[in-house]
């Protein structure tokens, strides 16, 4: 089996779910395993199309457990077996893996890729990766492996050199992605040029054409067809990745946890929706940079209502609240229920624009709110 493995900070779902596709599209059988899920677990196993069940996912983490399969006793460590036993049973030809933390020692770690692919690096995870972008970048180029190629995404200058050190030690050629123009992007999608040619993608969000523009060089390093890169892309659906959702209100659904992805939704925001009222439903993680995110979304809401969607991991609803309070109308509800009722409301009432974001989990619990509400 040949294998695509990805690291990075920002953007390694969606160049994933890219590579994926591209090879879907040029007729190769391939699996991707992916996270984190936004409804369940099976989200993560995805196989010529299909998605595992939630028995087989089962029937392959009891197997994993009496075996012992498992790198560490993580539930992700079972996760990241379950899927290699997985692929290994359906004879697959490609696999595409996305590490869940870092790269060094992330139980993806485990493989040999036929190329390795780094997408944006920056500060996320600082109690874990370290709290200098060379650290970070450290971790994140574990994955190198020597003689193994590598394309990359640009990346500040602390960690372009050690990614460029650790291809030298590892003998592994390292290739950057190229320039991209954004020549048409509307809530439809978005038209870009790179290495001369075009492509259209159905991502509004501002990094996207970036991020699929480095998928276009990891599928053409495989020598994957041109034909196949392009209808790839064009059919790649990205939930939760700044996801426009017209109704009423009209929302912008984004997973963005940290202050370089809130900083693209936010010029994503200014490209879109400048003149437009925004409501903002929020909730992140205890252990992100809540401040800085705050900083950065705040000029752009009317008013702000935060919730939280961990009781043990999320951060407090009150914590929140004093960020935001400091310069936007901001309300708290800990029930995410009836924090979306109530910005949805809000935005209702003005014709303005809905915006969740601050965590995948949230994004992924409104998705499931809004089928329920629905139905």
């Amino acid at each position: 089996m040949k294998y695509v493995h990805i690291a990075g900070t920002n953007g390694k779902g969606s160049v994933a779910e890219y590579i994926y596709q591209i090879i879907s599209a040029a007729g190769e059988t391939c699996g991707l395993f992916t996270s984190p899920h936004l409804v369940s677990p099976t989200e993560r196993f995805r196989a010529n199309g299909q998605q595992i069940s939630a028995e087989e996912l089962d029937a392959l983490l009891r197997e994993v457990e009496r075996k012992k399969l498992a790198v560490n006793s993580s539930l992700f460590a079972a996760y990241t077996s379950a899927a290699l036993l997985w692929f290994e049973q359906l004879g697959l030809r490609y696999a595409v893996l996305e590490t869940g933390l870092g790269g060094r020692l992330d139980p993806t770690n485990v493989i040999t890729p036929e190329i390795s692919v780094l997408t944006a690096i920056g500060y996320d995870h600082t109690g874990l990766l370290g709290d200098t972008i060379e650290q970070i970048a450290s971790e994140k180029a574990g994955i190198i492996k020597p003689g193994v190629p590598v394309v990359s995404a640009r990346q500040l200058p602390e960690a372009e050199r050690v990614i460029c050190e650790t291809c030298e030690q590892k003998g592994s050629a390292l290739y950057y992605v190229d320039d991209v123009k954004v020549l048409d992007a509307t809530l439809s999608g978005q038209t870009f040029e790179s290495y001369g040619r075009r492509y259209h993608i159905r991502g509004i969000g501002e990094v996207q054409p970036e991020i699929a523009a480095l998928a276009t060089l990891a599928a053409r390093s495989m020598s994957f067809a041109e034909d196949a890169i392009r209808e790839g892309l064009a059919r790649t659906e990205l939930p939760c990745r700044t996801q426009y959702i017209p109704g009423s209100p009209d929302m912008l659904l984004d997973g963005a946890h940290n202050g370089a992805a809130v900083a693209a939704l936010c010029r994503t925001l200014d490209r879109h929706f400048a003149g437009k009222r925004k409501v903002l439903l929020f909730a992140c993680m205890k252990d992100k940079d809540y401040a800085d995110m705050a900083v950065q979304l705040i000029p752009r809401f009317d008013r702000v209502f935060v919730t939280n969607v961990d009781p043990v991991r999320g951060a407090s609803t009150a914590a929140l609240a004093e960020l935001f309070g400091l310069h936007s109308a901001c309300m708290t509800e800990d029930d995410p229920k009836l924090a979306y009722k109530a910005a949805a409301d809000a935005a209702r009432k003005t014709g303005g624009l809905l915006v969740v974001c601050g965590s995948f989990y949230l994004a992924g619990l409104i998705l499931c709110i809004m089928e329920e509400l629905s139905g």
